[in-house]
C-alpha cells in the first residue's frame, strides 16, 4: 500500500468513528460504575537508533477495566500491545500495563476526556542474525492521552490517542477506536 492509501484509510476510519460517536439520537448516559473496555487502532513506535534501530506503524490494541464513581472522574487499568517494530531482520515487541486517572468534560452528545498514568512496560528485542545480541528491557514511565466517548445505556464507544514515554523510544503512541461495557 502506498502512503496515500494509508492516509485515505485513516481518514475514512476517522469519519466513520465521528459518525458513530455523533450519530445517536438516544439520551446521553454517564455510564457510571464498573466497566470493561477494548480498542484497536494504529500503533506507532520509533526506537532510538543507539538502542535498537527499529520502527513500526501498524495495528495495536488495548484492553482494560475501570471504575467511574462520578460523571467527571474514572480510574482505569489497561494492557497495551504494540505492533511489532522492525529494523532490517531485527524486531522488537513491546507491551505495557498501566494505571490511569481519567477526567471527563461532559458536553452534549459526547464526553471529552484526558488521561494520565504510569505504565510498567517490557520490551523484547530479537536479532535475526546470530552475531547481533538480543535483549529484554523493562521499566516504568508516564503515559497520557486524550479522547472522546459516547454511550448508549451500558454500551459505549471511545476514540482516543495515547502517548507512552518509554525510555528507549523517541515516539510511541496508540490511536484507537473501541467499545466499553458498563457492568
Amino acid at each position: 500500500m502506498t502512503r496515500f492509501s494509508h492516509a485515505k484509510h485513516r481518514t475514512i476510519a476517522c469519519i466513520a468513528a465521528a459518525a458513530l460517536l455523533c450519530g445517536s439520537g438516544g439520551a446521553f448516559a454517564d455510564g457510571e460504575g464498573l466497566y470493561v473496555a477494548g480498542s484497536v487502532g494504529q500503533s506507532r513506535e520509533q526506537y532510538d537508533a543507539t538502542t535498537y534501530d527499529a520502527s513500526s506503524s501498524d495495528v495495536g490494541y488495548e484492553v482494560g477495566v475501570g471504575y467511574k464513581p462520578l460523571p467527571v472522574f474514572a480510574g482505569e487499568i489497561d494492557y497495551d500491545g504494540f505492533a511489532r517494530a522492525f529494523g532490517g531482520v531485527n524486531y522488537v515487541d513491546t507491551y505495557s500495563v498501566g494505571a490511569f486517572a481519567l477526567g471527563f468534560v461532559p458536553i452534549p452528545v459526547v464526553q471529552l476526556f484526558g488521561k494520565v498514568g504510569v505504565i510498567d512496560w517490557q520490551t523484547r528485542a530479537q536479532a535475526g542474525l546470530p552475531a547481533v545480541p538480543s535483549f529484554h528491557r523493562d521499566g516504568s514511565d508516564v503515559a497520557y492521552g486524550v479522547g472522546a466517548s459516547h454511550s448508549w445505556g451500558r454500551l459505549g464507544a471511545r476514540l482516543e490517542w495515547e502517548r507512552f514515554d518509554v525510555a528507549h523510544t523517541s515516539a510511541m503512541d496508540l490511536t484507537s477506536i473501541g467499545l466499553t461495557w458498563t457492568l
